[in-house]
Formats: C-alpha cells, sequence, structure tokens
C-alpha cells in the first residue's frame, strides 16, 4: 500500500516536472519567436525608410531643371549645346598642335615656325598685333544734355566681352587688360589719350557680330537706357573690319619686362661719376651665351 502510494506521489512529482520544463521552453520558444518578428520588422522598417530617404534626394540634374519654364530649358540646352561645341572644337585644336610638335619635335625649322605661330597668335590676343574679321561697328553720336561717361564706355565694353569679343578698339585705341577709360575734364580717356564729350564714338568689336548685336539689342540692356536718354548708337554687322593693335606709347607704359622673373631690377642711387652708370647698367643687363655653347649647358646655365 506505502509502495503503491510513493509510486503515485513519484509519478506526479513527474507529471509536474516535466510540465514545468514544457512551460518554460514553451516560454523560451515565444521569447526568441517575438524577438525575431521585432528584429524582421525593424530591418523593414529601416529598409522602408532608407528607401523612402533616396526617392526623396533629387540629383544634380533634376535640382538643375527645378522651377524653370520650357523657354528656360531651351535657353539652357542652347547655351549648354554651344559649350559643347566650342569644347570639342578646342580639344581637336589641342589636339592637332600637340600632334604637329610631337612630329616636329626633330625638325628644328618646323618646330621654329610652330613657336612663332604661337607667339604671334599670343601677340594678337595681348593686342600687339591688329587682328582682322567679323564683327560688328558702333558709332554712339553723344546728345548734348547726357554726355557719355568712362562708366557708360566700361559698361558697352563689358556687354560685347560678355557677347565673346575677341578683340575691341574705342577710337582707335585697343582695349586690353589694362586698359583705362577715364573721364577727363572734356570728356574721356582711352590709355591715356584724351577724346572729346562733343565728337562721335567709334567702337569696333571682332567676334561674332550677330551674337553681340543681340546681347546689344536686349530689352533692358545698356542700348536699350541709351535710347531712353536719347542717345543715338548706330550698330552694323561687318564682314571684315580690322582692330588696330596698341600703339606703341601705349606698348611702352604698359611693358612689364623690367619685372619679369630672373631680372635684377634694383634702382641704383644717383653717382656722381659715369663708372656707378656703367655698373648699373651692367647689373641690370641680361646674360648672355656664345652661339656655339650646346643647348644642355646653356639651359642649366640660364636655370
Amino acid at each position: 500500500m506505502n509502495q503503491s502510494k510513493k509510486t503515485r506521489e513519484a509519478k506526479v512529482y513527474r507529471s509536474v516536472i516535466l510540465r514545468k520544463f514544457e512551460s518554460a521552453g514553451k516560454r523560451r520558444r515565444n521569447y526568441l519567436l517575438i524577438r525575431c518578428v521585432l528584429a524582421v520588422s525593424c530591418a523593414l522598417l529601416g529598409f522602408l525608410a532608407i528607401s523612402q530617404y533616396i526617392s526623396l534626394q533629387k540629383s544634380a540634374e533634376e535640382k538643375f531643371i527645378e522651377g524653370k519654364t520650357t523657354d528656360e530649358l531651351s535657353n539652357d540646352y542652347i547655351t549648354l549645346y554651344n559649350k559643347n561645341i566650342a569644347l570639342a572644337a578646342r580639344n581637336s585644336q589641342l589636339t592637332d598642335s600637340a600632334s604637329e610638335l610631337e612630329a616636329a619635335k626633330n625638325d628644328d625649322a618646323k618646330l621654329q615656325s610652330i613657336l612663332r605661330a604661337e607667339a604671334d597668335a599670343s601677340k594678337r590676343q595681348a593686342g600687339l598685333l591688329e587682328v582682322s574679321g567679323n564683327g560688328i561697328s558702333v558709332v554712339i553720336t553723344p546728345y548734348e544734355e547726357v554726355p557719355i561717361t568712362s562708366n557708360m564706355l566700361i559698361q558697352f565694353v563689358n556687354e560685347i566681352k560678355a557677347a565673346d569679343a575677341l578683340a575691341i578698339a574705342v577710337n582707335g585705341q585697343r582695349v586690353v587688360p589694362m586698359t583705362e577709360i577715364r573721364d577727363t575734364v572734356s570728356g574721356f580717356s582711352v590709355n591715356g589719350v584724351q577724346f572729346s564729350y562733343d565728337n562721335p564714338i567709334t567702337i569696333l568689336a571682332l567676334g561674332k557680330g550677330v551674337d553681340m548685336y543681340s546681347a546689344l539689342q536686349m530689352v533692358g540692356g545698356v542700348l536699350d537706357k541709351w535710347a531712353q536718354s536719347h542717345i543715338d548708337v548706330h550698330v552694323d554687322i561687318v564682314d571684315n573690319l580690322t582692330v588696330p593693335a596698341l600703339g606703341e606709347q601705349q606698348q611702352e607704359l604698359m611693358d612689364l619686362s623690367a619685372y619679369s622673373a630672373g631680372k635684377v631690377n634694383a634702382t641704383p642711387a644717383p653717382a656722381s661719376d659715369a663708372t656707378s652708370d656703367a655698373a648699373s647698367e651692367t647689373t641690370t643687363a641680361p646674360a648672355t651665351l656664345p652661339a656655339s655653347t650646346p643647348a644642355a649647358v646653356q639651359e642649366s646655365v640660364l636655370k
């Protein structure tokens, strides 16, 4: 009797223990399942948030066209297209120049010819040589009550510069980076040459005549404002005009060769004898080497 009672108690104890283990295992499985569901949910929410953020970000192209009308986009396209053509042409030009230099590296005569052509091109761009080609001719007849000031001329020159003018001259004076246009007592001056308010002003500009003419004729532009002041401006598109070079006097005034690197630019103190003058001349004189000196030696010495 006691043995059967103990057997029943043992069975009950084992069943209780098993139920506890089963309950603990079930809770553990439920806990792991909940954690897995939460992890997957967080991953999905993060993915959706990142996707939404990326979709809201605008590309450079979208930002460029945002808020623009069809006409503005058309103008931007034309501008970019023209720039692309200009860059392609420049790239082709540089490629051809590089090919010429590579082909002429062993031909001194051809290399000298190429370098002279480059020097002439640089001189034309610097205003040291006259240039010819298509462009516009502008004749401004001043109005007595509204004189043409230097600021008005500078504004006019800037307008045609912005229209890609290649060379400009005002009353025969070449406009270069060092050109000054100033007011004087009776008129204005360009490169130090004075002109009167009473005389007509002639401006020559080399470049695409149609583009420069269109830039000047814009509503609200220079000519539109001048017309309101009764200033007579006559613009002609010319197929062949010549823009003069800087005058010799202007070239001397703008010459910076004395300040180039490698030259001694010491200003000697006043001397009482000819010896000190000769010494100062010797100091500023450039060094020369005999023509028979090898090129490699000349280059090393000059360095």
